[in-house]
């Protein structure tokens, strides 16, 4: 496993559609090492998650894990490990509207940015 290089604010990768991943290449050497190499670098930056495009790889995985006994998120609910490939982030109506700061590895000069949106995920591969 590698800590990887994060993209920053700006890079093409953060732009470009990102690919989805055929069921069959899940079990693949390279998206396995992929998946893997992204948990290493959130936890290395004590993230929350990371895509893969934001490590310039244009697929549709991300990893999520909020740790509460990482001191950042005291106070927080955790929420166990998760990997995400081929997601559909649907708006949700049915949790009311918040608004809060959302931390983002790939912007390096500010520390958070306004992020109103809730989703929902549907139709995804999970893995664990």
């Amino acid at each position: 496993m590698s800590v990887l290089n994060v993209a920053h604010i700006g890079h093409p990768s953060l732009r470009q559609i990102a690919e989805p991943v055929d069921e069959g290449d899940l079990s693949s050497d390279s998206i396995r090492r992929l998946i893997d190499d992204l948990i290493e670098t959130m936890r290395e930056y004590d993230g929350v998650g990371l895509a893969a495009p934001q490590v310039r790889e244009l697929w549709r995985i991300f990893v999520i894990e909020v740790d509460p006994a990482n001191p950042r998120y005291a106070g927080q609910s955790g929420l166990p490990l998760l990997s995400v490939v081929n997601p559909v982030l649907t708006p949700s109506a049915t949790r009311p509207r918040k608004d809060g700061r959302a931390a983002c590895r790939s912007r390096v000069y500010a520390d958070s940015l306004l992020d109103p949106r809730l989703y929902v995920f549907r139709d995804s591969i999970a893995t664990a």
